[in-house]
């Protein structure tokens, strides 16, 4: 069955357009030339698109996505998947995402307004933290929201432990011999690292070691593989101090990035350099070594907001629930090297 993700990436757009333009043809944000394409390109996949005047109010319900940001990317391999996990569960019980917007998107007074005041939404589903301003503006109009990865007790969340993962990840590492390990991730809206559950997972693992966190070997590749690439490649450059033997990145995308770097200094992988990322997107089993990583549930995260929203529309919960769902070490060739 042909997904959002599908029709992106044949017009060469982002998935939020999609939702967008699909969940309103008139919609408009968006050129006609833009909405034409995409149009098109759902009917020559094959994706059912049923259009307002053909559903019934009282049962389809409306249901739209906030994410904190996608990176410039029309394809994000982390957050893509939870909206793949979201829009099979909806499609199960007969609704559609109704857009997807970025934090970005709702700097826009327009686009904040459209979701807030002029078209209602039945339910949000917000994937991590955007900024209180926003936030708060939306709880005031918007009765049912449920959060993945959000910090308020006062709706229900779907998350995992990521503290607990990144500290299994760097224990593996630990369990391996070595001693000196580096962190490649972002502090996020915070712009604190002791603030990042990854971080702080990694931070953890080696205080129960008693190994010392070496700020020289902190990068703050702001989460984008582009930035842990030159980042690795200017650290190995000009070291300073003892080279570290491993390495923890916060996403797959990132260790790949940070993989290419030590390859082209001419360092093996694992007996120079042992690596593990995070995530367990699909890419890092078919890396030179596999990329050894922990496996993150995300398409089952999407589904079970969607089932919550729905949920929570339909009779809702006494309290905001809150439920955690399992992660799972996968340790591959990258880090499979004891010293």
């Amino acid at each position: 069955m042909p997904t959002l993700k599908d029709i992106a990436e044949r017009v060469g757009v982002s998935i939020s357009t999609v939702s967008r333009v699909l969940a309103d043809e008139s919609n408009r944000f968006f050129n006609s030339e833009t909405r034409q394409k995409i149009w098109d390109a759902a009917r020559d996949l094959g994706y059912t698109v049923k259009l307002p005047a053909q559903e019934s109010a009282s049962q389809v319900k409306k249901i739209g996505c906030i994410v904190s940001t996608m990176q410039g990317r029309h394809y994000h391999p982390y957050f893509s998947v939870i909206f793949e996990g979201i829009e099979k569960e909806l499609s199960q019980q007969g609704n559609k995402i109704a857009f997807i917007l970025t934090q970005e998107d709702l700097k826009k007074p327009e686009v904040l307004q459209q979701i807030t005041s002029e078209d209602p939404t039945d339910g949000l589903i917000i994937i991590e933290g955007i900024e209180n301003k926003l936030y708060s503006q939306i709880k005031k109009h918007v009765q049912h929201i449920v959060g993945i990865d959000v910090s308020d007790p006062n709706i229900p969340t779907i998350s995992y432990d990521r503290v607990e993962a990144a500290r299994a990840a760097v224990q593996h590492l630990v369990d391996q011999g070595h001693r000196e390990i580096m962190f490649i991730g972002g502090t996020g809206l915070s712009g604190e690292f002791d603030r990042e559950k990854r971080f702080r997972g990694y931070k953890l693992a080696l205080e129960q070691a008693g190994l010392t966190v070496h700020p020289r070997h902190v990068l703050n590749a702001e989460w984008e593989p582009d930035n842990a690439y030159h980042l690795v490649l200017k650290y190995l450059e000009k070291p300073s101090g003892q080279l570290p033997t491993a390495v923890f990145a916060a996403s797959d995308i990132m260790a790949m990035a940070a993989m290419r770097a030590i390859s082209e200094k001419g360092y093996r992988i694992p007996q120079d350099f042992a690596i593990i990322g995070f995530d367990d997107n699909e890419p890092s089993r078919y890396t030179v070594p596999p990329l050894s990583t922990i496996h993150i549930p995300t398409l089952e995260i999407g589904s079970v907001a969607a089932r919550t929203i729905l949920q929570s529309i339909q009779a809702p919960y006494p309290l905001p629930i809150k439920i955690l769902l399992p992660f799972q070490p996968i340790f591959r060739q990258s880090s499979n090297w004891k010293i």
